[in-house]
């Protein structure tokens, strides 16, 4: 049986949501296991304050989540996780379907506050995303493929770094990802 953070029965809202992580996470603290993580978590009552368009594709982010088969105290942090994007990394979520959300949900898990802040310019943008989600469905070739492309755009030291340097390297990213063979990506 796959444990649910929101019962799919009951017409759930954002409270229901955010007393369900805090009872999980007061049950198993440990999975807090970043410092930056409980400055995320400190986010989750934020969430009661958000638009309702925003707070129902938070909803249909959690449901989607609700129907993996993975442990509910990853759900959690992946919860934690796209909290920390909203208030540290600046994303609007309507702007993303909801895999773009649980893809970066999944990256940036247990990241650093400093680390979202730093590369969400890159790894937050919704057409190398959907690029990425494109080449593969392994979620862990996903996030591998997205560290390179971030990791890529920082190890050089930029002298320059504005919008038109960050569009280009998407762009040239994007056009890597799509004619590079999925092997090739993976080496």
């Amino acid at each position: 049986m796959i444990e649910r953070l929101l019962e799919k029965e009951k017409n759930t809202n954002m409270e229901q949501l955010v007393a369900q992580i805090n009872k999980i996470i007061d049950e198993k603290f440990s999975i807090l296991d970043e410092k930056d993580d409980i400055e995320k978590w400190n986010g989750i009552p934020k969430l009661l304050l958000l638009e309702e368009p925003v707070q129902k594709k938070f909803l249909e982010f959690v449901d989607f989540m609700d129907s993996l088969l993975v442990p509910i105290e990853d759900k959690v942090i992946y919860v934690v996780s796209l909290s920390g994007l909203m208030e540290f990394g600046g994303v609007n979520l309507e702007k993303y379907d909801v895999g773009s959300l649980f893809m970066m949900a999944d990256y940036y898990q247990n990241s650093t506050i400093t680390e979202i802040k730093n590369t969400i310019i890159i790894a937050g943008n919704l057409e190398l995303l959907t690029a990425i989600r494109l080449k593969t469905l392994d979620l862990e070739a996903r996030k591998k493929i997205l560290r390179k492309i971030v990791e890529g755009f920082f190890q050089p030291k930029r002298n320059k770094v504005d919008n038109k340097v960050i569009s280009k390297y998407i762009t040239d990213s994007i056009q890597m990802i799509q004619m590079t063979d999925y092997y090739e990506l993976m080496k």
